[in-house]
């Protein structure tokens, strides 16, 4: 068997359970890692605790950090890949985990498609508690492109990280592009950290370098304390929006460009009213990516937000107390499912 390294990386912050359970995933792969590496944000030694139990039952090289403050998600990641030794790395979060034969499932990529430098599948959409989602989970990989006729070597990297096929986490990606790519920070891209690596990984990477399996190789819960699933954080994908808007692109990519406007304009304009950047949430609005009807309720809340965001706000507690159908999860259906359509 031709030599190969991987090194997982974990940040995690105050989920020690969660880790826990990511951890399990890691250790119940036929093909081991060669070494776990842990950054912790968290603000007791609960996680510190689970990590040392599995020290003691495993030959797997575990490097743990527990860091003095909480240095975010972007500087968490960046500490994990300078200290990583392998050639290749996967990136998991604490709360999601590896499928069964994940590595072995992307270590035969690796053998399959020499050269290339990024690895992926598809991923399972869980609940809170880690059931699988079978209604959503094919939704979910049927509308980021991980199907089967998009299996190997994708034409465009940057088509294939615009229209987000590459995951989140569970990608199997060189150490030296990593390093060379790096996450930016939170103040620099929002917290949208991982959809921007992705891209700027695509632009980093050589040619033909992105490879999608049609196989299954993470589970993605959809976790209410999360950062993706949070309907109260401002996320700033409105920066996230102006440079993709403003990224200088080959034509072949540019419907790509588009999808990924279209998919986070709504959320977008209501970041920029949030953050108070008025022009930039009302040129969002009245773009031709934002697809949410302008006569929408929805629409005026956000126009309301633009106005006033804590007025805004209020209307919309009003709006749902009149009526609970009202509220749900409007922002979080457009951050996920992108037309604000998602089965009950």
């Amino acid at each position: 068997m031709p030599d190969f390294f991987v090194s997982i990386c974990i940040p995690t912050c105050n989920r020690p359970r969660l880790l826990e359970a990511a951890l399990l995933s890691c250790f119940s792969q036929p093909l081991l890692p060669a070494e776990i590496l842990i950054g912790d944000d968290s603000q007791d030694r609960k996680s510190a605790a689970i990590v040392n139990r599995f020290s003691r039952k495993t030959d797997v090289d575990i490097k743990y950090w527990k860091h003095s403050g909480r240095i975010g998600q972007a500087a968490n990641l960046n500490w994990l890949i300078d200290n990583a030794n392998s050639q290749y790395l996967i990136f998991l979060h604490d709360d999601d985990r590896l499928c069964a034969g994940a590595i072995k499932i992307l270590y035969e990529a690796w053998l399959k498609y020499p050269g290339a430098q990024c690895f992926y599948g598809k991923q399972y959409l869980t609940d809170c508690i880690g059931n699988i989602l079978l209604d959503r989970t094919e939704g979910w990989n049927h509308r980021y492109f991980r199907t089967h006729e998009f299996s190997g070597r994708q034409r465009s990297n940057l088509s294939a990280a615009l229209t987000q096929q590459i995951p989140n986490n569970g990608f199997l990606i060189e150490n030296e592009l990593a390093r060379k790519t790096r996450y930016r920070s939170e103040t620099e891209i929002g917290h949208a950290v991982d959809a921007d690596f992705g891209i700027r990984i695509a632009l980093a990477a050589g040619p033909h370098s992105f490879v999608y399996v049609d196989r299954f190789v993470s589970e993605y819960r959809l976790n209410p304390d999360s950062i993706s699933q949070s309907t109260t954080l401002n996320r700033r994908e409105d920066v996230l929006y102006e440079y993709i808007e403003q990224l200088k692109i080959p034509a072949g990519d540019e419907q790509a460009r588009m999808g990924f406007l279209e998919r986070i304009a709504v959320a977008a304009a209501l970041d920029a009213a949030r953050a108070g950047r008025r022009r930039s949430a009302i040129r969002i609005i009245f773009s031709p990516y934002y697809k949410e009807a302008l006569l929408s309720r929805w629409t005026l809340y956000r126009l309301l937000c633009i106005v006033s965001p804590a007025i805004g706000e209020r209307v919309k507690r009003l709006l749902t107390q009149i009526n609970p159908d009202l509220g749900g999860d409007g922002e979080r259906q457009w951050r996920h499912f992108g037309n604000g359509q998602m089965k009950k």
